[in-house]
């Protein structure tokens, strides 16, 4: 083995920078997570390095819009000349180099899905305001994950990414930014001559299988994973000087692209069943005639250290390299989540607003009701019409009966022709928090158990809320109507106060209770919050909404209440709380279009996970 190839990181950032220089169109880029300023910027510099001479490096902020990624007008050339000058856009002057994305949990969907076709297609189609172009635009994207609890990078450009580099704000492997350093000298040599290299290296199909069969038993469902870590393989084999994918390149590329997708651990292997062997026998000896078995030959020393492994055994291997790269707790973790036991990752629903949040971009409309003009978009907008508009203008003869006193001046003739249409008006995306509305049954002889149940979840609840926007409120309802305990709060010590307050027995209004839930949502609504309502109760319905008592009548009332809800689309979660299950209250909540939960034996920790359940599903999220 050469000197040069033993110098080559052997792990860490550092490998995963030249990897990604050797195949940056294979393999798509990195996502950095949490890094430092210092990092982020020596791994940017590493990969650009190390592609070839000239590459571009690219820094876009979160905020960009797709005007930016795909180019359009060029507003000062094109108000200068009077005619329809083009400009490229960031994505396009980015061809063949990096581009650097700090804050990727915050890309807007536009500019996340001008990414995402990037790196599918490696070119920029723009095809708006008069401009039909194509330019090519193969990028190395870095993108950093800077999220704080209720955020993450959307999955869809994870997707595309071979590489996650756990960094957490820590001190990572030394990489070096000195252009003067020998090592780094010495990797950027190797990369070049690894990218030569790289359309020569062959691959066995058992180390295909392999990957593929690696991928399935840690639960990645994504078809680009095992093809990213193939391609990583052959650009590992490449940067050492190989021409054939050896164990140790199926291992890196393992552990570096699929082990950060594992989902789940591979289930146990199963042991062979001998159904002839009876426990507690000997094992059957060999007949006398069979020669005994000869040892095994030793390992020849001089064998080649590169060629490839016994296909045997490689999903084993290949098993072992991902369960040692993952980072401790990840499993725990990702299981936990599946179990409903957390609510990391969910965001809050977006909501357009025109007068603040973050920006995103600008429509066509009229500057009113609060509204913000945006003049560089109503320039942009107005810029390719401007040479037929002043044609337009010349061909109307000037009137005989007012002819001109003076010598024509500048203002007389606007340079910039605008017109309604050419408006733009500035748009804001805020981000909303959740309130959960507990709405909780409180008559009858088991309201103290169905009160513990809601205590247990609430607290649980709120003792998460602190770090998001969320909310909870409490709904009482008994004897003749309902009584609201708790506002919207995140006050732990008040909401205790409150539910050991709380005092049972009465009758089942269940009319007024979905009466009050239906006013205490559409109040958080209007407030900027996403209202969730969850109602514990049997569903026995006693009391009508004119307060007689009979259950005809109070089941007739809550069939109607509950129209009224399901015509506001507010999400919404019954729990069925009796034995066996009430008829009447599975009819209620579909007519709520609520989720119908059966449970008789509700415990607070069940109960919370089935919120944090539905918190999610309400929220939803955005796709590709």
């Amino acid at each position: 083995m050469s000197s040069a190839v033993a110098d080559l990181p052997r792990g860490g950032p550092a490998l995963t920078a030249l990897l990604l220089a050797v195949d940056a169109r294979g393999l798509g880029g990195a996502m950095l997570d949490h890094p430092l300023h210092e990092q982020a910027r020596a791994f940017s510099l590493l990969v650009q390095r190390a592609l070839p001479d000239g590459a571009p490096l690219r820094r876009v902020p979160s905020s960009v819009t797709p005007d930016r990624l795909y180019g359009g007008v060029d507003l000062a050339a094109t108000l200068s000349t009077g005619t329809l000058v083009a400009e490229r856009g960031v994505l396009a002057a980015a061809d063949g180099g990096v581009i650097v994305v700090p804050m990727a949990e915050r890309l807007s969907v536009a500019a996340r899905t001008a990414l995402c076709e990037v790196l599918d297609y490696a070119e920029v189609q723009v095809a708006r305001d008069g401009i039909g172009e194509h330019h090519a635009a193969r990028i190395c994207a870095i993108v950093m994950d800077e999220s704080i609890d209720d955020e993450s990078v959307h999955a869809a450009l994870r997707d595309r990414l071979a590489f996650v580099v756990r960094m957490r704000g820590s001190a990572a492997e030394a990489l070096p930014d000195d252009a003067d350093d020998p090592a780094l000298a010495s990797w950027e040599r190797q990369a070049r001559d690894a990218r030569h290299r790289l359309m020569s290296v062959s691959v066995d199909d058992s180390w295909i299988a392999a990957l593929c069969e690696t991928a399935d038993a840690f639960g990645i469902d994504s078809v680009r994973a095992p093809l990213m870590a193939l391609r990583c393989a052959r650009a590992h084999a490449a940067l050492h000087g190989r021409l054939m994918i050896t164990e140790a390149d199926a291992e890196v590329a393992a552990a570096l692209v699929l082990a950060p997708r594992a989902t789940r651990l591979p289930p146990p292997p199963e042991e062979p069943a001998n159904d002839n062997e009876q426990p507690g026998e000997p094992p059957p000896s060999p007949p006398e005639n069979t020669p005994p078995p000869s040892p095994p030959e030793p390992p020849d020393a001089e064998s080649d250290h590169d060629a490839p492994s016994p296909p045997s055994s490689s999903t084993d291997v290949l098993r072992e390299a991902v369960a040692s790269a993952l980072p401790p707790g990840m499993l725990a973790q990702l299981l936990e989540k599946v179990n409903g036991g957390t609510m990391h990752g969910r965001v809050g629903a977006e909501k357009q607003n025109m007068m603040r949040g973050r920006p995103r971009g600008a429509r066509s409309g009229l500057p009113r009701g609060g509204s913000r003009l945006h003049l560089l978009e109503t320039l942009r907008a107005a810029a390719p019409w401007q040479r037929a508009r002043l044609k337009q203008a010349a061909s109307v003869a000037p009137s005989a009966k007012a002819p001109p006193t003076k010598a024509p001046t500048t203002k007389a003739r606007p340079r910039v022709n605008i017109r309604r249409e050419d408006f733009r008006i500035r748009r804001f995306i805020e981000k909303t928090g959740t309130t959960v509305l507990f709405v909780v049954d409180a008559s009858g002889s088991s309201a103290l158990n169905r009160l513990s149940e809601a205590k247990g979840a609430v607290e649980m609840l709120l003792a998460e809320s602190y770090a998001r926007r969320d909310r909870v409120s409490l709904i009482a309802f008994r004897g003749q109507g309902t009584e609201l305990l708790l506002p919207p709060t995140r006050a732990l010590a008040r909401a205790k106060k409150v539910l050991a307050a709380l005092p049972g027995g009465g009758g089942t209004p269940l009319a007024h209770a979905i009466d009050a839930a239906l006013e205490q949502a559409l109040a958080a609504k209007r407030a900027g919050s996403a209202p969730l309502v969850v109602m514990l109760t049997d569903g026995r319905a006693n009391i009508a909404r004119d307060g007689a008592p009979g259950r005809p009548g109070a089941e007739r009332d809550a069939l109607m209440a509950s129209a009224r809800f399901a015509q506001q689309s507010i999400p919404a979660m019954f729990v069925d709380t009796s034995s066996r299950g009430e008829p009447v209250a599975r009819r209620v909540a579909e007519a709520m279009r609520a989720r119908y939960v059966l449970l008789p034996a509700a415990n607070a920790k069940a109960l919370g996970g089935l919120v944090r359940t539905a918190m999610q599903m309400a929220d939803g999220g955005d796709r590709v």
